[in-house]
């Protein structure tokens, strides 16, 4: 991943090393240029993914692009929503699996149907992939954005506050390639359970 994004021109990498325990602390003995965020314990994607913007944040850059190490994305797709966001002057981009032709398992469309209904139920914003990891937003989004739930229902949160925050929305078509390990990993049925109680739990503050 990391050698890819840098051939596509891509030079303010960061990794947020979540609390793993093999040799992703030590990625920058290879990729000098490689900012490695460590998180002593693993907190979770949304965590992980806000731990990433705020430093992106911190250093003054003017987009931020989250995609997932898993290689289930493309990062050439990248260069697809930087360009949308740009043209269509928007605050935030998000990579759709469902807007191009792309083998994508059953229970991967089950997920991402509910997912877009309850996101749709949460935030009034409809989009056809709302657990998408691949996005591209702005500063000022990016400065406004707080990321109130650690978990996968991370990406449902980021479609609230961009409701709230009145930002333009749009999606790009990407491209996704599902192997072994990829499906292993990820959203699946507990994930999903467990999503669905944190987002409509009337207990708390967050949902």
């Amino acid at each position: 991943m990391i050698r890819e994004l840098e051939a596509l021109g891509f030079n303010n990498i960061v990794v947020v090393n979540d609390g793993s325990t093999d040799a992703t602390s030590n990625i920058n003995d290879q990729f000098p240029g490689v900012m490695v965020l460590d998180h002593i314990v693993n907190l979770g994607p949304g965590a992980s993914t806000m731990t990433g913007i705020e430093y992106c944040v911190s250093k003054g850059a003017s987009y931020i692009a989250t995609i997932d190490a898993d290689h289930q994305n493309q990062p050439a797709d990248l260069l697809t929503l930087l360009d949308k966001l740009i043209v269509r002057d928007v605050d935030l981009v998000i990579g759709s699996r469902f807007l191009q032709q792309n083998e994508i398992p059953f229970q991967r469309l089950v997920y991402n149907w509910v997912g877009n209904v309850v996101s749709y139920i949460k935030t009034g914003l409809a989009v056809s992939d709302s657990q998408s990891g691949i996005k591209i937003m702005t500063r000022s989004f990016a400065k406004k954005l707080t990321i109130d739930h650690n978990g996968f229902e991370f990406c449902i949160d980021i479609i609230k506050k961009a409701k709230l925050n009145s930002a333009d929305v749009e999606e790009a078509p990407v491209a996704v390639v599902y192997t072994k390990e990829t499906l292993a990993k990820g959203q699946n049925f507990a994930n999903g359970v467990m999503m669905m109680g944190k987002l409509f739990n009337p207990f708390s503050q967050k949902a």
